[in-house]
C-alpha cells in the first residue's frame, strides 16, 4: 500500500512539471503594415530577418492592444515587440516610425547596381579563370 501511494505521489509531480508552460520570449521586429482588419485585431506585416526566431516574410499577427490597429494604414512603417508563447504570436508596443527611423534592420538591404554599372570583385574572378576550362 505504501508503493502505491509513492507511485501516485511520483505520477502527480510529473504531471504537475509537465503543466509548466514555455516562458515567453521577446523579439524586436521592425517591418512595413501591408494590411489591418482592426475587427479581428490583425496586422498583415512584411518584416525583415528575426534572428533567433525566423527569416524575412510576410505574415498576419495578432496585435495585443486593438486600439493600436485602427491607428495604422497600409504602407506605415512601424517597429513592435513580438511576444511568443507557446503556438502563439502577438505584437505589442506597435510605434509608427518617422522617416528618419524608416531604416530596414541591419543586414537586409541591397544596393542594386544599374546596368551601367560594373562590379570589381565580378571583373576580377572573370580575369582569374583559366583559359580552355569551359
Amino acid at each position: 500500500m505504501k508503493n502505491y501511494f509513492t507511485i501516485i505521489a511520483l505520477l502527480c509531480g510529473v504531471v504537475a512539471a509537465g503543466c509548466h508552460s514555455a516562458p515567453e520570449r521577446h523579439y524586436p521586429v521592425q517591418g512595413e503594415v501591408i494590411s489591418t482588419d482592426a475587427g479581428n485585431k490583425l496586422i498583415t506585416l512584411k518584416h525583415g530577418d528575426i534572428p533567433g526566431f525566423m527569416p524575412a516574410m510576410t505574415m498576419t499577427y495578432q496585435v495585443a492592444e486593438p486600439k493600436q490597429v485602427a491607428t495604422l494604414h497600409p504602407g506605415d512603417k512601424i517597429s513592435a515587440d513580438l511576444v511568443v508563447s507557446e503556438n502563439k504570436a502577438r505584437l505589442e508596443n506597435i510605434v509608427r516610425l518617422s522617416q528618419e527611423e524608416r531604416k530596414a534592420p541591419p543586414g537586409t538591404t541591397q544596393r542594386v547596381p544599374p546596368k551601367s554599372d560594373t562590379s570589381p570583385e565580378f571583373a576580377e574572378e572573370v580575369l582569374r579563370i583559366p583559359r580552355g576550362h569551359g
